[in-house]
């Protein structure tokens, strides 16, 4: 009997080490691309932050040292360590900490209820812990025999505790009072104030007896619906860390350090049937000897013979109730290692079949069972894994059972892969799988394999819609390379077509706003191309303008006055030119520059832009005001450049005027600022407001105010760039004020032109 429980505990052990193995190598869900402590690539930092609570005893609270105590925050710290990562505990109330985990300003929490409400928010490992709730009530109350008593009752709980969403989501009661800490709340219930309190049940008793608060008691009522799996939670998405804490989890659990820390705050849980039993055996071995003794002295002849029976019965019951109880040990740990497996195997999200050499099933998952969608009256142990799962190729043909990559992880001795099996439900449905087999070593070699699947069908949908995507992307791309090649050759023909090529770049350039999503790659290498031309103009209009001036100075006596002038005017066009695709450059380069944002005092940027623009003269002249505008995100080089266009253009066009004032200032809303620039210049029509913002658009002849018409197209695009918007109003010989807005959030940092 020893000895097959001794195999037994064996054969246990070295099943559990094959789990932990295989989700070493990322086969088991949660797992797949989460690190390992054997071949991982990752590297957590080893130190983060966590919180506990001051007042959930045993499993969370502060010792009289103001230190995080309890079992939850002893479990963690083990589970951490062991995949080396050091926690710093710190102290809060459960709504704070809770809230805190959800924004980032902490990496984990030790204690969380596994609850529908939070799966939003948080990733949970698997569970360690499950609880029961209660409810407690002050002594001598009657009106509460059941949980529809409750309906009409002003029910405590602490504000965020899954107890609060108990209550909500079963509808206990519409009068739910929240509290900080259930703390709180049971000194509020034990003043007489409201009816009941919901809470944990363990807890909830033990934090009454360090309160020693004695006139308030559970009710024997069952709370089926509020049976609580208790996990460690990270923030949503930290899959790293969630894999690294189940990981750490998985080993404690194998080297009995969890059962060492359950002990330590719980006891055992067989210590009571231990003892009662000891006592029996410890009664036996006293009342046994003394009728011994009796039947001794009523018979004498036979105390010698009597005696040597006695004793070696004695022998025999020692024997036989060590051996038992050593079986009864065994037995509680295979019974425990059983549970802690088949938690371990369900609270994974993939499915999971083992299956012996000849590829039957030895056990499985409740994964396994929901993505195949079989009946629960269907044999399943001992059923071939062909059968349960109808095992296809990718391509739909049947699967080759010689060349199958479950049965090649046997042959090979070695973890196999594929994500592109074919499995196929019981009602007929077929979905693509991605699958693992890794083979389970034995003493006596190979017994089987692990088996984990998952359904990868929407997976594969979007890889083909992404391929789909890319294939028609290139083809728009290989049009649009073809026109712009077009383009190309026509402008390498003739330098006389600069005018068309402005044309066509305006043009393409509102077609690449339209088709930006889809285009990207095209508008990049169109503003390259812009880039590259302006460059290339500039040169020969240095020519020119060089050869202009030397003609003027050294040949100007030889030229009558028409020649003179034909010159000036040939110079002058040559400056023009270079001014504009000067101003064409930096249009460019506005918008391919980064954006780096940061908190700036507008009313200060407006003011030294003011300074740096005007002359000493119109420093003079003009009446500036620059009210008090708030703070905002944006790039302050960018912003700069906004402002000394408006401003510029604010002085230039008031240059005229009698009325010399000019109003900086900004409006609050609830999403943006606008900032706004008012003059008392030439102004505009309105009818032609569209126009401003154009490239080479203006309103004005160039004899009555100098420009190229690219400045407010600058101010545009970098306010575009910042997710805002421009516009303008103006009326003839009156004024006009140009409005642009910003959001209040930070911009995100990008390239891309808009």
């Amino acid at each position: 009997m020893k000895r097959k429980t001794k195999t037994l505990h064996h054969k246990w052990k070295r099943f559990l080490f094959a789990i932990i193995l295989i989700r070493a190598l990322g086969v088991i869900p949660g797992y797949s691309h989460a690190p390992s402590l054997i071949f991982s690539t990752e590297k957590y930092p080893d130190s983060i932050t966590i919180a506990s609570e001051p007042d959930y005893p045993p499993y969370c609270f502060v010792d009289k040292e103001g230190n995080p105590q309890g079992f939850a925050v002893e479990l963690f710290k083990a589970a951490a360590e062991v995949v080396g990562i050091y926690p710093t505990i710190k102290i809060g109330i459960w709504n704070r900490i809770k809230q805190d985990l959800a924004e980032g300003n902490l990496q984990a929490l030790p204690l969380v209820g596994r609850t529908p409400e939070r799966e939003k928010d948080f990733d949970f490992t698997m569970p360690y812990l499950s609880l029961h709730g209660a409810i407690f009530v002050r002594n001598g109350t009657t009106a509460i025999q059941s949980t529809d008593d409750l309906k009409e009752k002003e029910i405590i709980v602490m504000q965020g505790d899954n107890a609060e969403e108990f209550v909500i989501r079963e509808k206990i009661s519409d009068k739910i009072i929240t509290t900080n800490t259930f703390e709180e709340a049971f000194r509020l219930l034990a003043a007489g104030k409201h009816d009941a309190v919901i809470t944990q049940h363990v807890m909830g008793s033990m934090l009454l007896k360090e309160l020693s608060i004695k006139n308030v008691k559970s009710l024997d009522i069952p709370l089926p619906e509020f049976r609580q799996d208790f996990c460690f939670a990270v923030r949503k998405g930290d899959t790293l860390l969630l894999s690294l804490l189940n990981e750490g989890l998985s080993v404690i659990i194998a080297n009995n350090t969890y059962e060492t820390i359950r002990n330590k705050w719980f006891g055992p849980e067989y210590e009571k049937k231990i003892a009662y039993g000891e006592l029996l055996k410890n009664a036996l071995l006293i009342i046994i000897p003394i009728l011994i003794l009796a039947g001794s002295i009523m018979i004498f002849l036979m105390r010698i013979e009597i005696r040597r029976k006695t004793q070696k019965i004695n022998m025999e019951i020692a024997e036989r109730n060590a051996t038992l109880k050593e079986l009864n040990k065994k037995q509680i740990i295979i019974q425990e290692s059983e549970e802690k497996i088949r938690l371990l195997l369900n609270s994974t999200a993939e499915g999971i079949f083992g299956i012996d050499i000849h590829g039957n099933c030895t056990f499985y998952n409740n994964a396994a069972i929901r993505f195949l969608n079989i009946p629960k009256n269907r044999k399943i142990i001992g059923a071939n894994i062909h059968t349960l799962t109808g095992h296809k190729n990718g391509d739909g043909t049947p699967c080759d059972t010689e060349n199958c990559i479950i049965y090649q992880s046997i042959t090979r001795k070695k973890g196999t892969h594929s994500d592109n099996e074919i499995f196929e439900r019981s009602d007929g449905i077929s979905f693509f799988t991605e699958l693992f087999s890794y083979p389970i070593f034995t003493e006596n070699g190979i017994s089987g394999a692990v088996v984990t699947f998952k359904d990868i069908t929407q997976r594969k949908k979007q890889e083909q819609e992404l391929m789909d995507i890319k294939n028609n992307l290139e083809i728009q791309i290989a049009e649009r390379t073809a026109e712009l090649q077009e383009k190309i050759h026509k402008l390498d023909r003739s330098q006389k077509a600069m005018l068309f090529m402005v044309e066509d770049l305006n043009r393409i350039t509102v077609e690449l706003k339209n088709e930006r999503h889809k285009l990207e790659l095209s508008n990049k290498e169109l503003e390259a191309f812009t880039y590259s031309i302006s460059h290339d103009l500039r040169a020969p209009l240095r020519a020119i303008n060089g050869f202009s001036k030397f003609l003027m100075e050294d040949y100007s006596d030889r030229l009558d006055q028409e020649g003179k002038r034909f010159i000036t005017i040939i110079r002058q066009n040559a400056i023009k030119m270079d001014t504009l695709i000067a101003d064409l450059l930096n249009l460019s380069r506005v918008s391919r520059m980064e954006l780096k944002a940061t908190e700036i005092n507008m009313s200060a940027i407006a003011r030294a832009m003011l300074l740096e623009t005007a002359t000493e003269e119109e420093l003079k002249e003009f009446e500036v005001i620059i009210h008090k505008t708030p703070t905002v995100f944006c790039d302050t080089v960018l912003i700069k450049q906004v402002w000394q266009n408006l401003i510029g253009n604010a002085l230039k066009y008031s240059g005229k005027s009698t009325i010399k004032k000019i109003i900086i200032g900004a409006e609050e809303h609830k999403q943006e600022v606008i900032f706004y620039i008012t003059d008392h210049g030439a102004g505009f029509n309105e009818k032609y407001v569209n126009k401003l913002f154009g490239v080479f658009q203006r309103l004005h002849r160039d004899d009555e105010f100098e420009g190229t018409g690219v400045g407010l197209a600058i101010v545009q695009r970098i306010i575009q760039r910042h997710h805002g918007k421009v516009w303008a109003k103006g009326e003839i010989d009156k004024g006009a004020t140009f409005f642009f807005s910003l959001p209040k959030t930070p911009v995100t940092s990008n390239n891309t032109q808009t």
